[in-house]
């Protein structure tokens, strides 16, 4: 019925960016009278008009008119980049109208928490809040064991006494990643932390296994970017013994296992059970939520001034 009116209304003459208009100004006129029941005195408008705009601002419920508003303000956009503007407008219509049937995200909430179990008195996820996101995949990078290879060294095995206060800020392999993110080398800090398994580490002196993927020149490329970052000589030593994780396989294992956690949560289960092609695709805590939130709430900086702008 309702592409039928659209194609009417096309027939006649109407343009289609035009109805898309209406439809937004209507819905925007029904929800201020919602919430201000005054506004439908409005004289301009004709009695039928209110009674019709009171009627249905009574039946429908404004999560229900915020909806439509958001959708119809991407189907304004749709319709005017689209190469045929009817086409867009129809299918502005039919998302509309299918949406109409589908139940609010309140009310789905709601429904998974009335079919969920009762979480047992010893259960819970850690303050972990999961989220869910439909016919999405999480990527993940793993990489394979490495292989064996000659042992290579650049610079001295031990670093000069000279350099010893050069390297002090370094006494942790994590302290050499640090200052390789510092320096925003990405390409660097990717092949760090997903090609190196630590076999030893000592300030001035890293031994690693490299990953069957990583580049042929990590060593040359890590000794060199150290030397330059620190003033001092680095000796950086290829082994095949290393077994260790990377610090890449180390996150993924730990994200894994929080969300295998979260999994278990009745609310989760229940969720999974609704629709199975759901998986977890991120996962925020209650203190990343926090400060998140504490960012979005510091204040604005104002405009500096600027000599050189006319006043």
């Amino acid at each position: 019925a309702a592409l039928s009116e659209l194609g009417a209304q096309y027939s006649d003459g109407a343009d289609p960016m035009a109805i898309m208009r209406d439809l937004a100004e209507i819905t925007h006129w029904i929800s201020v009278v919602k919430i201000t029941p005054n506004a439908a005195d409005d004289p301009t408008i004709s009695p039928d008009e209110r009674a019709r705009g009171a009627t249905l601002s009574e039946q429908l419920a404004m999560r229900v008119l915020t909806r439509m508003w958001q959708m119809l303000l991407k189907a304004l956009d749709e319709v005017a980049q689209a190469p045929n503007s009817m086409m867009a407008a129809e299918m502005a219509i039919i998302r509309l109208t299918h949406v109409a049937d589908l139940p609010s995200p309140e009310e789905l909430i709601k429904k998974l928490k009335n079919s969920s179990p009762p979480v047992p008195p010893s259960g819970g996820t850690s303050g972990v809040s999961a989220g869910l996101v439909t016919n999405a995949q999480s990527n993940t990078m793993v990489t394979s064991a490495s292989t064996g290879g000659p042992t290579a060294s650049l610079g001295s095995a031990q670093p000069a006494t000279k350099t010893v206060s050069a390297l002090a800020h370094y006494a942790t392999f994590d302290a050499v990643v640090d200052l390789v993110r510092s320096q925003r080398d990405v390409k660097l800090l990717v092949e760090v932390e997903s090609c190196i398994r630590l076999v030893s580490y000592q300030p001035g002196r890293i031994e690693f296994t490299p990953t069957s993927d990583a580049p042929s020149d990590l060593s040359q490329r890590l000794g060199g970017a150290l030397q330059r970052w620190t003033g001092a000589r680095w000796a950086i030593i290829l082994s095949n013994t290393g077994t260790a994780a990377t610090i890449t396989e180390d996150r993924t294992a730990a994200e894994d296992a929080i969300k295998a956690e979260a999994q278990q949560h009745p609310l989760m289960q229940a969720a999974i059970a609704s629709f199975p092609n759901a998986k977890i695709i991120d996962i925020r805590t209650a203190a990343e939520i926090t400060a998140d939130a504490e960012l979005d709430a510091l204040p604005e900086v104002e405009d500096e001034w600027d000599p050189f702008e006319e006043s």
